[in-house]
Order: structure tokens, then C-alpha cells, then sequence
């Protein structure tokens, strides 16, 4: 047992005074939250601005005035700027001539349906999203001029209409809280994420380790004086304990994080207003609704959110599953360390240990949709992808005997993953030149000790 302290120590002070890792601590937050945020930017800053003349040819008639139908009647947005010709021709040189980026012709016929639309374009199409809000207003301008003209609806009438405003909540009844399923849905999404970059990163660095002291014939000095067992163990253990303690000053900094932005924009962090709502003899609090219109009320509105979470089940939940899993993984990724040599084939070997974190990934959008469903339940059962996607359902909140049985099953496959790790690093680390195939590693668990 000292032996093994000692290698772990040794392993662990090796690795945190490493640059790479007081680096990692304190902009690995940081490149994490770009992996979500920078793609947002760049969808946002991507999007041009499209000039669209329109040519309306669609002429009514109401009380003895001729109108177009469509003139003046588009809203410019972020994508799109609208302006006004009456001769398609013209129009049509105007666009080889590219003054414009498209033409919109709208004509009036008599068969169904009676208006039509024809978006002309020479260099470069539109975008989907342009083109979908040119449909949109298209079709909302027409529903205008029916329920004004027919219907004899005001402006008012209209915006209600336009934009009806329905409070909608969604409570769990057993603690009367509200969902917040948006918000739970980007804790598990990047709290199952992190546990699969930690699981691969860590995973191939004891891979890594086990590997480079292999083919150096390092390890032939090291198993005299230790046992090969002793020496994985060691491995796995203080590869462990560095992804702690960076968790774990990830964690202080966070808070630090949290404390200065709530010193500084304390509005934002303060409890959002409630209103009691009385139904059949039923008072209901709920929050207030406020604006649309007010962005502070919807920061707000995630703060309430994020501060609605029960983190002390979350982060205990996060280390048991982030070591559950990374001792797992660790000892397969040693196992497969031991087999690599020059003359091998690594991927033959690797590519059945990644593929079930793979695999989560993949169904990361099915678990995210029904966190309650048959797949999510499935595969947070079965320990091979259980650290991933019962992460991503915790927030959701998931029955106890599920949380219990999906760790009684990962602590007995921890063992039993452990026992093949240590048949299979005991003869391989010290076999050299030699093709090892899945029949040949199915002879070394025979071996008696």
C-alpha cells in the first residue's frame, strides 16, 4: 500500500506543476464556455442584410379606391430591407444590375391560392431563414387585411390578436416550484458534456502514461521493485486526484465568478416578483409576467432559473459519475496502454472503448427531448453510459431507485473492469514485437496469479 501512495504521489505533483494544468485551471472554464457561446456569436454576426424590392401587382378595390395590397406593408428586420418598384421589368434590370439582392413579385390571380409570390435572385439566393420571413409576411399582411376589412377589427384588435399574451406555467406539485426546463436543459446538456471531455481527456492520459513507459522499457526498471497492479493502480488514482482538484478550484472560481457579477448587477439577482393567482379556491404564486420587452426581466428570469437548481444533489451526483465513470474508463484505457507497441494496431483496441461514450453523445439530443423516456432510462442504467446521461437527466429530476440502481451497477462494473485491466496490464506491458490479437488476451485471464 505505501508503494502505491507513492506512486500516486509522485504521478500527481508531476502533473499539477505542470504549466499546462495551472493553464487548463484557469482558462479551461473559459474555452469551454466559448465551445457554446462563440457559435451563437458567430450564427448572429454571419447573417447579411438582403435588399429586397418588391413589385405588389396585386390592385384592390374597397369603397372606390384602388390600393395595392402589399406597398408599404413589409417590416424591415436584422436580414431583410425592403423597398418599392411597379415594373417587374425594371425591377428584373435592376437586379442584373445588382443594385438589389433580390425581387419580390406578388400578383393576383383567380385560381387557388389566389396570391402568389415570386422571390427573383441573381448572384446569391437568400438565405432560409430570409426566405422563411418573407413567407411569414406574406401571409400575415393578407391575414391583416382580412380581419381590418371583413372582420372590422381595429389596431388594437389586431396586436391582441397578432400577439396574444397567455400566462402559461409549468410547476412540479410535490415542491410547488416552477420547471425552468430551458435552464435544466443547458445544465444537463453541459454537465453531460463535461463529463464525457473529462472521461476522454483523463482516460487517455493514463492511456497515454502506460503507453510512453511501455515503449521506452521503462517500465521494466519500474515492476522490479512494484507490482504491475500497483503501479495502473497508482496511475489511476493520481490522474484521479488532479482532475479533482481541478474540478474543484473550477468550482471556487465559479463562485468568486458569481459573487463579483452579483456585487456588481444586484437587480438582476434579486428574487423575482410573485403574484398569487386564485383558481377554484386555490391561491397559486407564480411569477409575475412581465414586459416581452424587457431584456433585464429575461436575465433575470434565467438568474431565478440557475438559482432554482438543487446543486448539492448536482455537484455530489457530478463527482460520484465523473469518478464512477473515469475509473471505469481509466482502467479499460490502461488495459489498452498496455497492449499499444510499435508494431500494434491501437485502434483495434481503443475503438471498443470509446465507442459507448460515442454512443451517448449521439442520443444526447433523445434524452434531452424525453428525459423520462425508455432510451434515457436505458442508458443511464447501463454503466458503460451512465455517467453521461444520467447527468444530463439529474437536473430533471430523476427517482431514487434509479440514482441507486444505476450506481450499484457502475460500482460492480468498476470492479469487474478493474479485474480485467490488471490480467490484461499484468502480461502486456511487457510483451514487445509480438501481434496481439482478442484470442491471445482471452488466454492471459486464465492465468492463475
Amino acid at each position: 500500500m505505501n508503494k502505491i501512495a507513492i506512486i500516486i504521489r509522485r504521478e500527481y505533483l508531476t502533473r499539477v506543476k505542470k504549466k499546462s494544468f495551472l493553464v487548463m485551471t484557469f482558462l479551461g472554464p473559459i474555452l469551454i464556455a466559448s465551445l457554446w457561446i462563440i457559435p451563437f456569436f458567430l450564427a448572429m454576426n454571419s447573417e447579411t442584410k438582403s435588399n429586397i424590392l418588391v413589385v405588389d401587382e396585386t390592385l384592390i378595390e374597397k369603397d372606390g379606391i384602388k390600393s395595392s395590397l402589399y406597398t408599404e406593408k413589409f417590416k424591415n428586420t436584422s436580414e431583410l430591407n425592403f423597398e418599392y418598384g411597379y415594373d417587374i421589368t425594371k425591377a428584373q434590370d435592376l437586379l442584373d444590375q445588382g443594385k438589389y439582392d433580390a425581387v419580390l413579385e406578388i400578383v393576383k390571380t383567380n385560381d387557388m391560392p389566389p396570391i402568389k409570390g415570386f422571390l427573383f435572385y441573381s448572384k446569391n439566393e437568400p438565405s432560409l431563414s430570409a426566405q422563411g420571413e418573407i413567407r411569414s409576411q406574406l401571409s400575415n399582411i393578407l391575414k391583416d387585411h382580412v380581419l381590418i376589412y371583413d372582420y372590422g377589427m381595429d389596431e388594437k384588435d389586431l396586436e391582441w390578436f397578432n400577439n396574444p399574451k397567455i400566462g402559461f406555467y409549468s410547476k412540479d406539485i410535490r415542491s410547488g416550484k416552477d420547471s425552468y426546463k430551458e435552464i435544466k436543459t443547458i445544465l444537463g446538456t453541459i454537465s453531460g458534456f463535461l463529463i464525457y471531455m473529462f472521461i476522454f481527456l483523463f482516460g487517455a492520459q493514463v492511456m497515454k502514461s502506460v503507453s510512453e513507459e511501455k515503449t521506452s522499457r521503462i517500465v521494466e526498471v519500474l515492476v522490479s521493485s512494484v507490482k504491475p497492479i500497483q503501479l495502473l493502480m497508482g496511475k489511476i488514482v493520481s490522474i484521479a486526484l488532479v482532475g479533482l482538484t481541478q474540478f474543484f478550484l473550477w468550482i471556487v472560481l465559479s463562485f468568486v465568478l458569481i459573487a463579483g457579477l452579483q456585487s456588481f448587477y444586484p437587480q438582476t439577482f434579486t428574487e423575482a416578483q410573485k403574484e398569487d393567482i386564485t383558481i377554484n379556491e386555490r391561491v397559486i404564486s407564480v411569477d409575475k409576467i412581465q414586459e416581452a420587452s424587457s431584456s433585464s426581466s429575461e436575465v433575470n428570469q434565467i438568474v431565478q432559473g440557475l438559482f432554482s437548481i438543487d446543486y448539492v444533489l448536482v455537484i455530489s451526483m457530478f463527482l460520484f459519475y465523473f469518478m464512477a465513470g473515469y475509473f471505469l474508463y481509466a482502467s479499460l484505457f490502461g488495459a489498452v496502454g498496455a497492449l499499444m507497441d510499435v508494431d500494434t494496431d491501437a485502434q483495434q483496441f481503443t475503438l471498443p472503448v470509446t465507442v459507448p461514450l460515442i454512443l451517448a453523445i449521439v442520443c444526447f439530443p433523445i434524452v434531452i427531448q424525453d428525459p423520462s423516456g425508455t432510451v434515457a432510462f436505458w442508458l443511464s442504467i447501463i454503466p458503460l453510459t451512465a455517467p453521461i446521461i444520467m447527468m444530463i437527466r439529474i437536473p430533471f429530476g430523476v427517482p431514487v431507485w434509479e440514482i441507486a440502481l444505476s450506481m450499484s451497477l457502475m460500482i460492480v462494473f468498476i470492479g469487474f473492469c478493474m479485474w480485467m485491466a490488471a490480467k490484461i496490464y499484468r502480461t502486456g506491458i511487457l510483451m514487445y514485437g509480438k501481434n496481439i490479437t482478442y484470442k491471445e488476451i482471452w488466454k492471459w485471464f486464465k492465468y492463475k496469479n
